[in-house]
């Protein structure tokens, strides 16, 4: 039975662009509404995280099978992708057994999301095996799906193991904030930039590389790193509920990449910017109150679309997380 309620990342030199919003084919980036953490001036950072673990901790929704994906207070405009990954992904977990986490996700972005509505997520478990448990989540608003997922969970098993290299990058403890360097070189920002790189936002980023020192590069393909975290420090959360953050992290920077090689970013002049889809593999437990290096690229573009990947890297070197997605940045036609 279908339930109907309330979806659509952020910064980078590696962070300067604004990353991808999650907004769905056919709508751009317009106004500073469709971005998220509008909150109050001076908002504690403690009062922020306590708010995100809430926003993301969906509950039972009345029928069987459904959760209850409330709004962000006082958002306003589309909800942002990262939101909907990971309340999608919250809900899975809680019809899976413990010790089996989820491994993998895949999913595609249909139709906007409002903020004046919750979201209903509708699970259904489609295999639990021996060591396997798959289920199908479709998010719902008002008579309509507006994303689905499928998510893959695996109870640890024996195997050969290895994983790349952490690229060698300072330690975060000696870098700036970006929100920092924005405002000490007068880097060119707009007010939502400022906006989700300032002070109201439960996620802080330190962009590695020129950045450091007000350099930005134009027309530049190399990866982008930069370290992410949320909060102020480890946040002691239970996995399920650690995945469905960096699910919710994964969506920020990552198209931006897609851009840098042209010289452009999302939310450029003729440029019509849009998610498609999104797949995150879970490689190891992951603290994302913890700093994480976030290691991104793209590969290819063309016909419209772009392709970008990314690593999420623990502090102590560990490959947590490997994330890719494609998008659409389509010219738009002249009027």
């Amino acid at each position: 039975m279908k339930r109907r309620y309330g979806m659509g990342g952020a910064p980078s030199s590696a962070c300067l662009e604004a990353g991808n919003t999650g907004i769905p084919i056919g709508e751009s980036i317009e106004t500073e509404r469709d971005m998220l953490f509008m909150s109050s001036d001076a908002t504690p950072m403690s009062m922020l995280t306590a708010g995100l673990i809430r926003l993301l901790d969906v509950e039972p929704a009345g029928e069987p099978g459904h959760f209850l994906g409330h709004r962000k207070p006082g958002g306003a405009g589309r909800v942002y992708g990262g939101q909907v990954v990971g309340q999608a992904l919250a809900a899975a977990a809680k019809t899976v057994a413990a010790d089996r986490p989820v491994h993998s996700l895949h999913c595609y972005f249909m139709r906007p999301g409002s903020e004046d509505y919750p979201i209903d997520y509708q699970v259904d478990a489609d295999m639990d095996g021996r060591a396997f448990s798959n289920r199908r989540i479709v998010a719902w608003q008002q008579e309509k799906p507006i994303f689905n997922m499928i998510a893959s969970f695996h109870k640890a098993e024996r195997g050969p193991a290895h994983q790349s290299d952490m690229p060698p990058v300072p330690d975060p403890d000696d870098l700036k904030d970006l929100g920092d360097l924005i405002e000490q070189h007068e880097l060119p920002a707009g007010p939502v930039l400022r906006w989700i790189a300032g002070r109201n936002s439960p996620v802080r980023f330190r962009p590695v590389g020129d950045i450091q020192s007000g350099i930005i590069k134009t027309h530049d393909a190399a990866p982008q790193l930069c370290w992410m975290r949320v909060g102020e420090g480890p946040l002691g959360l239970e996995q399920p509920m650690q995945r469905a953050m960096l699910g919710f992290m994964s969506d920020m920077l990552l198209l931006a990449t897609a851009y840098r090689p042209h010289g452009l970013h999302i939310g450029s002049p003729g440029v019509a910017s849009a998610s498609i889809d999104h797949s995150v593999w879970f490689h190891d437990d992951v603290e994302c109150g913890d700093w994480l290096l976030y290691v991104t690229d793209s590969p290819w573009a063309g016909h419209g679309r772009g392709f970008a990947r990314g690593h999420f890297y623990a502090r102590d070197g560990r490959l947590v997380a490997s994330v890719a997605q494609e998008g659409l940045i389509r010219f738009r036609d002249p009027e």
